[in-house]
C-alpha cells in the first residue's frame, strides 16, 4: 500500500506569480513538497473550486504568500478561511509590500516569515519550520562511533539461563507428543470386514479438515452519476456545469456582470444562480433544455444562496438587508417571497434543505462567530447543532 506523500498547499495572488514561482522553486530545492493550483488545474477548468478544496483538505498545512495583491484577493481569503475551517496550520510568508497593506487581520497574530530583506535566510527559516511541522529535524545528525561491548557476567543469568530452560521445555513437549502418538497407533479400532457406518459413535475419532474459504468483499465499482454546477472564473465569475465523473464541462453563462451561487434543480432540468446586472443581486433560472433565462426575483436587494426544495416546490435564499441577513422563502416560480427567519442584529444565511425537505440547516451569528442551526419548515424554534463556529452549511 502506497503512503501518500505529505504536501503543503500554496495560496497566492496571480499578480505575484513571478515571486511565487521563485519561492516555489527554492522550497522544492530544500525538499519541501508543495501543491500549486496552476500546475494541477487549468484556470476556469471543470471543478476548479472543488479541486482547490480537496487539495486543502489533504494538505499538511497551508503556505500563504502575503502582499497587497494577496490581501485584496477574494480567492486568497477564501483559501485561508477554508484552511482554518479544516484546522490546517497556516504559514504566512511576507513577500513584498508594507505589513499594514499586506497582512489580513485574521493573520496578524500569526508568526510569519519575512522574505523582503533576506530572501535566502527567510526561505531557510520557512523550510525548517515546514520540516519541523512534518516531524523532520532540520539539524544534520552526528554519526557516533560504536563502542565495543565488554563481557558482563550478569548476561549469563539474563539470557543463557532462560534459553536453557526453554530448550528443556521443548524436549519435554516433544517426548509427550511422541508417547501420545505411539499409544494412539496401538489402540485397536478394527471393524468387521465389509461394515460401513455413516453415524459416528462415541468411540470414533473424527479428524477435522480445514479448508480455505474464499471471502467475497463487495466493492462499489459504480462511477459517480449526476451533474455539478459551480462558479468558474473564466472571464470573470460565470456559471459552469460538469458531469460528476469529471467529463462534459460546459460554460452556461457569458455575461458582463458576475454570476454566482448556482444551484441545480432536483430534476436536473434547470439551474438557479445570482447575477448583478440590474445593480443588485437577483435570482435567475436557466433552463438546461432550451438555454432560456428567467428572472425569478425583483426585490432590488442583495440576494444569494438560492436552494430548491427536494419536492421542487419552494426556494430558500439569503436576503442581505440593511441591518442583517435573513432567510427568505418563495414559491418555485418566484412568487410570494417573504421572510422565513430573522433575528435583529444577527445574520442568518446559507440555508439548505434536509433530504426530505422537512428541516432547514443554516448559519447564524456575526462575522466569524457563526454557528450552525437547524429548524423546521415552519421557521420556528431553531436549535444549535454545533459549538464550533462555521460559515457554510450543508446537510445530507
Amino acid at each position: 500500500m502506497n503512503t501518500p506523500v505529505p504536501y503543503f498547499f500554496m495560496s497566492y495572488s496571480r499578480e505575484d506569480t513571478v515571486l511565487q514561482k521563485k519561492v516555489l522553486a527554492e522550497l522544492r530545492q530544500r525538499g519541501i513538497n508543495v501543491w500549486v493550483d496552476i500546475e494541477n488545474l487549468i484556470p476556469g477548468s471543470p471543478a476548479w473550486e472543488r479541486e482547490i478544496e480537496r487539495a486543502i483538505r489533504g494538505a499538511t498545512g497551508s503556505i500563504v504568500l502575503l502582499s497587497p495583491n494577496a490581501n485584496n484577493s477574494e480567492w486568497v481569503r477564501r483559501e485561508i478561511s477554508f484552511a482554518e475551517e479544516n484546522e490546517k496550520t497556516i504559514f504566512p510568508v511576507l513577500i513584498h509590500g508594507d505589513e499594514d497593506d499586506s497582512i489580513p487581520l485574521r493573520l496578524s497574530d500569526h508568526q510569519r516569515v519575512d522574505l523582503r530583506r533576506n530572501f535566502d535566510g527567510g526561505l531557510d527559516e520557512l523550510a525548517n519550520a515546514l520540516q519541523e511541522h512534518l516531524g523532520v529535524t532540520a539539524v544534520h545528525p552526528v554519526i557516533q562511533k560504536t563502542q565495543s561491548s565488554s563481557f558482563d557476567p550478569s548476561s549469563l543469568r539474563k539470557f543463557v539461563l532462560p534459553g536453557l530452560i526453554a530448550i528443556f521445555a521443548i524436549f519435554c513437549l516433544g517426548g509427550f507428543a511422541f508417547a501420545a502418538r505411539y499409544v494412539y497407533n496401538n489402540i485397536s479400532t478394527t471393524k468387521a470386514p465389509g461394515t460401513i457406518t455413516n453415524t459416528p459413535s462415541d468411540t470414533d475419532v473424527i479428524t477435522p479438515v480445514i479448508t480455505d474459504t474464499a471471502v467475497i468483499v463487495p466493492v462499489d465499482i459504480h462511477e459517480p452519476t449526476g451533474k455539478i454546477v459551480f462558479t468558474c472564473n473564466v472571464a470573470g465569475d460565470e456559471i459552469c456545469i460538469i458531469n460528476a465523473d469529471g467529463s462534459g464541462w460546459q460554460r452556461l453563462t457569458n455575461l458582463q456582470s458576475a454570476s454566482s451561487y448556482s444551484s441545480l434543480s432536483p430534476d436536473g432540468k434547470s439551474v438557479l444562480y445570482v447575477n448583478s446586472k440590474t445593480g443588485k443581486n437577483e435570482i435567475y433560472e436557466l433552463s438546461l433544455q432550451n438555454g432560456k433565462t428567467k428572472q425569478l426575483t425583483k426585490l432590488k436587494s442583495d440576494l444569494d444562496s438560492p436552494e430548491i426544495s427536494p419536492d421542487n416546490k419552494f426556494i430558500l435564499f439569503t436576503n442581505k438587508g440593511f441591518n442583517n441577513s435573513q432567510i427568505w422563502i418563495m414559491d418555485r416560480e418566484g412568487s410570494n417571497p417573504h421572510v422565513l427567519y430573522s433575528a435583529p442584529g444577527r445574520d442568518a444565511h446559507d440555508a439548505v434543505w434536509s433530504p426530505d425537505g422537512s428541516q432547514i440547516l443554516f448559519a447564524f451569528g456575526n462575522g466569524d462567530n457563526n454557528k450552525l442551526y437547524i429548524m423546521g419548515f415552519d421557521g420556528r424554534d431553531p436549535r444549535v447543532v454545533n459549538k464550533k463556529p462555521g460559515r457554510k452549511s450543508s446537510m445530507s
